[in-house]
């Protein structure tokens, strides 16, 4: 989907196909639409539909209380030849090191072992030093391991990869405009929200975990190589740009999941979600989802109806 335009009581959506060379455009037309792209499609259509004036009523919220569930990726590879991790369940139990920290550890199936190429060293953070300086610091200290990162044959047998995600306040926003470095063509990117803490790109409690399951597994922890080289979060649940609110001044949507503004317009993902879980973030989403469609009503010939 590229494009929604409002004409009258209808929406004329234009799609273009992703494979292939020509990738032809199609438009339909219909009375009522349902989003389910997720932050990256969701908001990105609705910004640039609200940017180009298609959509222009959308909510000044759009685009605000984009969250990553406040956390970070680290790894532990352990130096034993004789175990196959590929093999377990890819999600099995977390911990809590604190009331605001929860730690899952995540498994990679066999034939994952390019996920080796962002990995590098464990690196800290923090303070006056940037972390990118830190990173060449390790990388000094520490040639052998560095080296050892890089290998990335028996890597999905061999990691534990640790999702560590928190409950703190923080988030960022996005908007979509004409950036220098794309020669002055459109796109989204993230912004810092005034007054509000960053999110982070270093969480101490997540390096002191991996050091502690490095030692018990005989291995070496390590980071996401984006998160130090560029000192930013990395997430795999990225959340909110479209949230729950009673006006479109509160939010993009009311609590049912109507957008604001626009008859039979719905957004069912995570993007209307309006805080870090500090858990993953399936199963809300389903219920979210679930929850706003049971409001729709049935149809005259449905079993269901009245």
């Amino acid at each position: 989907m590229t494009k929604i335009l409002k004409r009258g009581d209808e929406y004329r959506i234009l799609t273009r196909q992703s494979t292939g060379f020509r990738h032809p455009v199609k438009a339909f037309k219909t009375k009522g639409l349902i989003l389910a792209g997720g932050v990256m499609g969701t908001v990105k259509l609705l910004l640039k539909s609200k940017a180009n004036a298609d959509l222009p009523s959308l909510s000044p919220r759009l685009g605000d209380l984009i969250r990553t569930n406040a956390e970070t990726l680290i790894g532990v590879k352990t130096n034993r030849k004789d175990v196959n991790y590929s093999k377990e369940i890819a999600i099995t139990s977390g911990i809590y090191p604190d009331p605001d920290t929860h730690v899952e550890v995540v498994r990679y199936p066999k034939g994952s072992d390019v996920m080796a190429m962002l990995t590098t060293i464990l690196v800290g953070g923090g303070g006056k030093i940037p972390r990118p300086l830190r990173f060449l610091a390790t990388v000094l200290r520490h040639p052998l391991k560095t080296l050892e990162s890089l290998n990335p044959f028996q890597w999905a047998h061999r990691t534990a990869i640790l999702l560590v995600m928190q409950t703190v306040e923080n988030y960022m926003m996005f908007d979509y405009k004409r950036r220098w470095w794309r020669l002055g063509a459109k796109s989204m990117n993230s912004t810092k929200a005034p007054g509000v803490p960053m999110v982070p790109a270093y969480i101490p409690v997540a390096n002191e975990v991996a050091k502690r399951l490095a030692k018990k597994m005989g291995g070496n922890a390590y980071s996401v190589l984006p998160e130090v080289l560029f000192d930013v979060s990395s997430t795999a649940h990225i959340l909110g740009g479209c949230a729950m609110g009673n006006s479109e001044q509160d939010g993009v949507c009311d609590f049912e999941g109507k957008v604001h503004g626009y008859k039979n317009m719905y957004v069912v993902d995570g993007s209307v979600i309006p805080a870090n879980l500090g858990v993953n973030p399936s199963l809300t989403i389903t219920a979210l989802a679930e929850y706003i469609l049971s409001n729709f009503p049935h149809r005259k010939d449905s079993p269901h109806y009245g």
